[in-house]
């Protein structure tokens, strides 16, 4: 493996630390602090909107010295968590503002991860890539859910903070041993193009459609499990035990290639995404659990996977590097799209598990990955 691959990945262990924090406990932070939803879906609004305007200005900056990207999104990952310790029980009234910060972090290293992923790696380099990073992700998923919420049940929400903008300081000191490389061109969106090609058409769809769903897992792994766990510790504890679950899926789907088809193996997924649902239409602590244990699979064996295939046809389905970029950049733009659609019915609609709206949400996410599956069928 090149070296610099093997540093992509250990950048995005380090950041995969912080940022199952960010999805976790900040959620919940956000949410016992402001006493509703509100200050949670406002703080996901802003953060999509600020990674899909510093994914743009990450391709300006990408043309001058990509590792800046880098440094930028460390920068604004120690804001966000200095800005949260400074307000303490205050920090639901600027969720917008740490929300800008957490996807201005968010753009500036995505856009360096991804338009890597899709101008050097082939189709079949993705699909391991993508279930390398997944099980980086979920190992650090292990240790800093429950390690968290024992230090936030020990010692209090803003020790663990303080412990966090070290580990954020230390990933910038490790940007500076990245690589200096720049871009030549900007991302050039040919919507014509796009809209002609019906591969690359059903893929950006996909984007947009599947967006609330992964949206919908994010807030039921922390603000409504802990509704029920009533305990940033047990909450903690019950995500560690989940990523642990999540290896060992991946690890299963990258064994089973040899005997099964990929194409089965993403049907299957599809499938446990659309049932996890169903458990959830009476939920409980109990069901919450059965529901995280099945989108494990389901992102084991069809939600990483997608994405590189997703990612792999920003490339094939261009011309030339502004093409790609561009095919990035409309990618992003979806996905902003069906998340910020999400959080808005969330804000508007969601009062308690009894709203019409969450059980609207349900049947959309049992018809979507197989929807997602139909669509992208003929690409895996």
């Amino acid at each position: 493996m090149k070296r610099y691959t093997i540093q992509m990945l250990f950048m995005r262990l380090v950041y995969s630390i912080f940022k199952s924090f960010v999805l976790i406990f900040v959620n919940i932070y956000l949410w016992k602090t402001g006493k509703s939803i509100h200050a949670v879906a406002l703080f996901n609004i802003f953060n999509y909107i600020g990674a899909t305007v510093s994914f743009y200005w990450g391709n300006k900056i990408a043309l001058k010295n990509t590792k800046y990207n880098y440094l930028l999104s460390s920068l604004s990952f120690i804001s966000l968590f200095a800005m949260t310790a400074f307000f303490g029980d205050t920090i639901s009234k600027y969720s917008i503002l740490i929300g800008l910060l957490g996807g201005f972090g968010d753009g500036f290293f995505f856009f360096n991860l991804n338009t890597f992923q899709a101008s050097e790696l082939d189709k079949d380099e993705m699909d391991r890539f993508m279930s390398l990073l997944g099980i980086i992700s979920k190992i650090s998923s292990v240790l800093t859910p429950a390690l968290s919420g024992l230090i936030i049940h020990t010692y209090g929400f803003m020790t663990m903070i303080y412990a966090l903008m070290v580990l954020v300081f230390f990933q910038f000191l490790n940007v500076l041993l990245m690589p200096n490389s720049q871009f030549h061109s900007m991302a050039k969106i040919d919507v014509k193009k796009i809209w002609a090609n019906k591969h690359l058409r059903n893929i950006l769809v996909t984007h947009a459609s599947r967006a609330p769903y992964s949206q919908f897992s994010i807030v039921a792994n922390s603000v409504f499990l802990y509704y029920f766990a009533k305990s940033e510790l047990q909450t903690g504890y019950l995500n560690s035990a989940f990523a642990v679950s999540s290896i060992l899926f991946f690890m299963i789907y990258q064994f089973s290639q040899k005997n099964v088809g990929r194409k089965k193996l993403l049907l299957i997924g599809a499938i446990a995404h659309s049932m996890a649902m169903l458990v959830l239409f009476k939920p409980s602590l109990t069901t919450f659990i059965i529901y995280s244990l099945s989108i494990n699979i389901g992102g084991a064996f069809f939600g990483h996977p997608l994405t590189g295939l997703q990612i792999h046809a920003s490339k094939k389905y261009s011309d030339s590097q502004e093409e790609m970029l561009g095919n990035l950049l409309s990618r992003v733009c979806m996905l902003t799209s069906g998340r910020v659609f999400f959080f808005i019915l969330l804000l508007l609609f969601y009062t308690d598990f009894t709203s019409p709206i969450f059980y609207v949400f349900l049947g959309y996410n049992i018809f979507i990955p197989l929807h997602s599956f139909w669509l992208v069928r003929d690409e895996i």
